[in-house]
Order: C-alpha cells, then sequence, then structure tokens
C-alpha cells in the first residue's frame, strides 16, 4: 500500500512539501530530507508534465511519494499525472458533490471498483505507472486501492457544501488551501478574519464527524505552527515549498552579511 495512505489510515501525521521549480536537482534535496511526500504544483507553477516525471523519478529516488496538484479538476489531467507516476492527486477548488464525484470517479479503474456511487472511469494503457506494460497486471490490481485522492477545500462554497462532498466513496482527504479560503472573502492571507476562523471551525466538525483526513499546508512553518497543526488533528500537513525555502536562505545569509559588516 502507499506508505502515506498507510500512515493516514493509522491516524498517524504525515509531512510533506510543494515544489515549483522544475528542476530533478530541487526534488532529489527535498527528497534527501525525509517527507513523506513531496506535490509537484501543476496549478500555480511552470513545470509541464514531461519535467513532472523527472522529478517524480528524482522523488521516488530518494524514497519519498510523489503528488500531483492537478492545474483543473479536467479528467485528461488526472489520467495524464497517474499514467505518468503519480501516487496521489490533489484537485483543486473543489465545491460540489458533483465535482468531487468525477474527481474520484476518473481516478480509478472501472471493473475493479464496483460501486453504486463511482463507476470508475480511467483509461487502460501502458504508461509509466506500469513500467510500461512490463507490470501491467500487478499494477492495475492494486491501483485503485494504491493512489490517494485528495480533495482540496479552498472556497468558502467549498465548506458550505462540505457535508455533501463528502458523501463521495473514494476520498482519502481533504487539504485545506488557506489563502484561496480567506480570498474567498476578500480577505487573502488574513487568517484572523472571523468568518474564515468560523468556516475553518465549521471545517473541523464535518470532517471529524464523517471520519474524513484532514489536511492543511503551513506555507512558512516553525515549531509552533507544526505543533498546533498535529494538536489540530491534521494528518497531511504540507511544510513550505521549494521557493520560500530558497527565499528564506537567501533573505538569512543577506543577514548576516549586512550584520557582519558592521
Amino acid at each position: 500500500m502507499n506508505k502515506v495512505l498507510e500512515k493516514i489510515k493509522a491516524g498517524e501525521p504525515t509531512f510533506g512539501t510543494w515544489i515549483q521549480i522544475g528542476h530533478p536537482a530541487i526534488a532529489e534535496i527535498l527528497a534527501h530530507f525525509d517527507f513523506d511526500w513531496i506535490c509537484v504544483d501543476m496549478e500555480h507553477g511552470v513545470i509541464d508534465i514531461e519535467t513532472m516525471t523527472s522529478l517524480f523519478r528524482a522523488i521516488e529516488n530518494g524514497g519519498s511519494v510523489p503528488f500531483v496538484r492537478l492545474p483543473s479538476q479536467d479528467p485528461a489531467w488526472i489520467h495524464r499525472v497517474l499514467d505518468a507516476g503519480a501516487k496521489g492527486i490533489i484537485a483543486p477548488m473543489v465545491n460540489s458533490y458533483k465535482e468531487a464525484r468525477s474527481v474520484v470517479d476518473h481516478a480509478k479503474y472501472p471493473h475493479l471498483y464496483e460501486d453504486f456511487y463511482i463507476e470508475g472511469s480511467r483509461g487502460f494503457g501502458f504508461s509509466r505507472s506500469n513500467l510500461y506494460g512490463i507490470d501491467f497486471d500487478s499494477s492495475i490490481e492494486k491501483a485503485n486501492d494504491d493512489i490517494m485522492v485528495i480533495i482540496q477545500v479552498e472556497h468558502r462554497f467549498s465548506i458550505y457544501h462540505l457535508p455533501e462532498i463528502l458523501r463521495v466513496r473514494g476520498i482519502d482527504a481533504t487539504f485545506i488551501g488557506p489563502y484561496d479560503l480567506s480570498g474567498s472573502f476578500g480577505k487573502p492571507g488574513d487568517f484572523e478574519y472571523p468568518s474564515y476562523i468560523e468556516l475553518l471551525k465549521e471545517y473541523h466538525e464535518t470532517s471529524i464527524s464523517r471520519k474524513v483526513p484532514r489536511g492543511c499546508h503551513i506555507v512558512h512553518p516553525n515549531k509552533q505552527s507544526i505543533s498546533k497543526a498535529v494538536e489540530d488533528g491534521y494528518t497531511f500537513i504540507a511544510l513550505g515549498l521549494d521557493v520560500t525555502f530558497f527565499a528564506k536562505g537567501i533573505k538569512d545569509c543577506m543577514s548576516d552579511l549586512k550584520e557582519s559588516l558592521k
């Protein structure tokens, strides 16, 4: 089983990060530091699908599990990133039961997912995910249970419709997009805005009652924010992203430089 899914099902927190710089060296460095998973951001970054596949190789070689944030909910993207070897997908801006069901449906093969609610619409073909057909049978057999489907809850409408969304079978976790969720109130980045706090509370209560694991992104992580995320019960936790790690390293270096020249 996907080791990230295995830990989450056991109630253990997993820690990953985001990658927007499309170079395998970045992925190799991140994977070296024992993140459980690393998500290639195809929504906001400029990474193409061929570069994404090279990043997967570097991520897996370092012992981490490759995830992808999709550029959209388009079924073609779901099929392509899974065929390329993603072990999990994060679908952005899911605001309804219909959208959630479509994402899960297209992430699952049909004949092995016989369920009244989900038909399964992923197509069969030789691809990197099954070693170009060499590992076809065993890969197909375990894919539906091995691939994680994570729904990104990042608009106030997502929370309003969350009880319906979580009726969809096959959702392994949801993931809060803090900037978009606060931005849906016209307050991007204001995490103290009362309506944002109230909606976040509703998100927790609904998810706990439906027993669906929760995820969050700590853009600028520190000991306090990481501890709070774990205490709040999140089990799919993203820590920073490559560009902020890079920027912080330069900022700290330049600060030391200025201090040394005084």
